[in-house]
């Protein structure tokens, strides 16, 4: 069997190679491009979460002697990406992956398989297509993949090893990888107008075995006015919809409607760029597929809607910007396109679901999962390491979150039942000797939720950082790079369900190019959460359907220091030093400590 296994892969390589060949031979243009990497991780579990507690409910627990404690994997994966084009109206590109993970031997264990297909081209040298995968983004109500935890200041060790888990998910910029067809146009008037810009897109949501139901579309589009620098108007729409008979249950169909209209008016002086912008919008939830037997959210446009106004001014000799923003967004506002969170912290929003973590996920003899709410749910060494964590499809319910990584937006900007103001400024750019900002939220419910008294959640934020270019400011030829960021929220609510949330989080990183191409790397992460804050577990329906009751004591600390050579621009081999104690309060059983050596060597050509 193992000799068949060897004989076929050996078949569809030469197979793959023969279409490569044919591709070249008939295409005017072929080029290449590709990755390859190599992981190996070790990993070291300990601490009293390991240990027995004699106080535990509803028996005593014993020493954990079953659950892992050591753990070695990794992998080797070449990503050749093949793109023919024939001429210059169409181009086709597909990404051939060959993976082998740690432990394989002479091809055993190894996956030939088709990472990506797609394409694209123009038709009438005036409008462009995408047809496969493809990625998409609007507006930040409509469609967006928002950050799952505030990283603008990370350290580049860090920032390095999420960098890889974003590459194996897709992950580029806030933009949804899906799968389908896109079309954009623009129509260009010699008065009046500068362009009219068109999208439009029909995409089905990612499927990776046939047991995934259900088949969920998306179609929308984008209308865009450009009547010149000064002014621009657009519109968007996002219809997101189950095909009736793939859903376990059929009444919990689900459609989804979001439209909005956006503008930005602009005025240009020789220092300064003012500009006043805004959003405004509804959406159109509903689940059956019988409107008589419908659930629906968002009967009136306070409820369902939304508005986000903003003003700026930009002092371009200092490249200085400062802002302001009021937003209100209604309590039942929905839409898939924009709140679909990039990361399951428990699962998928069920009050049962819990994840299961590639790194020691099983604790307690194997008896209780370390992705568990009762254990805190995936950690920052999670965040920014394991590949499996995050979430690849839209959702058509609100997930559960941590409140410790993000209480004020968790479902990104678009999150329903908030209003107030966002402050920002910022100064720099990454390429002088000095970025920074600062961007505050002072934001409250618009609805009492879960408390008999109407009493409303009070949100108050500030984020920002900053990143020095020493070596510019010392006029030193090998690059020295501090960064330092951080982010702090505060919740409160009086009243008879009182709620007092505090957490902090703080990043810290230094790059130092001791030769040339070799740079001693460090950076340190921690987030300190205390205090009580109330969830709402979602049902089929969106509907609340229990309360989670969150009692928060935690501080992680994590660390990372190594080396880095860089081969070229995008060629390097780093080897890391990552040690992440998680600590529940200074007595608790649960405490535990993670330590690793990481190797990385990557090659993008």
């Amino acid at each position: 069997m193992s000799t068949m296994r060897t004989f076929a892969k050996k078949v569809l390589i030469l197979a793959a190679m023969s279409a490569g060949t044919m591709m070249v031979s008939n295409a005017q243009v072929v080029y290449w491009n590709g990755l390859g990497r190599a992981l190996v991780t070790g990993s070291y579990l300990n601490g009293n979460v390991l240990n027995a507690d004699p106080n535990a409910l509803p028996a005593p627990q014993p020493n954990d002697l079953t659950s892992a404690r050591k753990s070695t994997d990794g992998y080797t994966i070449f990503d050749l990406g093949v793109n023919a084009q024939p001429n210059e109206t169409l181009r086709a590109s597909a990404t051939l992956r060959l993976s082998n993970s740690f432990g394989g031997f002479y091809g055993d264990g190894s996956q030939f398989i088709f990472r990506q297909l797609r394409l694209d081209g123009i038709i009438g040298k005036k409008v462009k297509y995408e047809i496969g995968d493809i990625d998409l983004e609007l507006s930040k109500y409509t469609l967006f993949n928002s950050n799952e935890i505030y990283n603008a200041y990370e350290s580049d060790i860090l920032s390095q090893r999420r960098s890889v888990v974003e590459y194996e998910n897709f992950n580029f910029g806030n933009k949804w990888r899906l799968q389908g067809a896109h079309i954009e146009t623009s129509l260009r008037f010699t008065s009046g107008i500068e362009k009219i810009g068109l999208r439009f897109f029909a995409t089905r949501n990612r499927r990776y075995t046939p047991s995934v139901t259900p088949d969920r579309y998306m179609m929308g589009g984008r209308v865009e006015i450009v009547q010149s620098r000064n002014i621009q108007i657009g519109g968007n729409y996002v219809y997101i919809f189950d095909a009736q008979g793939t859903v376990s249950s059929p009444a919990s169909t689900n459609r989804n409607q979001v439209a909005t209209g956006d503008w930005k008016f602009n005025h240009f002086t020789d220092k300064i760029d003012y500009s006043f912008y805004g959003e405004v919008g509804t959406s159109y939830n509903v689940y059956s597929v019988n409107e008589k037997d419908t659930v629906k959210s968002g009967k009136k446009f306070k409820d369902n809607g939304f508005y986000d106004l903003g003003i700026s001014a930009k002092y371009k000799p200092l490249l200085l910007k400062v802002y302001a923003n009021y937003r209100s967004v209604g309590v039942d506002f929905f839409s898939s396109g924009a709140q679909t969170r990039r990361i399951n912290d428990f699962g998928y929003g069920g009050p049962h679901g819990t994840n299961t973590l590639g790194l020691f996920d099983q604790l307690d003899n194997n008896t209780t999962q370390r992705g568990a709410p009762t254990m805190g749910g995936a950690t920052m060494l999670d965040y920014v390491s394991d590949q499996n964590l995050r979430n690849l499809n839209l959702q058509n319910t609100w997930m559960l979150y941590n409140p410790a990584y993000n209480n004020i937006t968790p479902y990104g900007q678009a999150t329903a039942n908030r209003k107030g103001f966002t402050f920002g400024a910022s100064i720099g750019s990454s390429e002088k000797v000095v970025k920074a900002d600062v961007i505050a939220d002072l934001l409250t419910e618009v609805t009492s939720m879960g408390d008999p008294n109407n009493a409303l959640r009070k949100f108050t934020g500030v984020k920002g950082g900053v990143m020095l270019n020493a070596h510019k400011l010392l006029r030193y030829e090998k690059n020295i790079v501090l960064t330092l960021g951080g982010r702090y929220e505060q919740t409160t609510r009086t009243g008879a369900a009182p709620v007092d949330l505090k957490s902090t989080l703080i990043d810290a990183g230094l790059a130092v190019e001791v030769v040339k191409h070799l740079d001693l790397l460090g950076g340190i992460k921690t987030i300190n959460a205390k205090g009580n804050e109330i969830v709402y577990l979602r049902d089929e329906y969106n509907q609340i359907n229990a309360l989670g009751f969150f009692n928060l004591d935690q501080n992680q600390f994590l660390y990372s220091f190594g080396a880095r050579y860089r081969f070229s621009k995008n060629t390097y081999f780093t080897v890391n030093g990552v040690s992440q104690s998680v600590k529940f309060d200074n007595a608790s059983n649960r405490n535990y400590k993670i330590n690793q050596i990481f190797f990385n060597y990557t090659m993008v050509f």
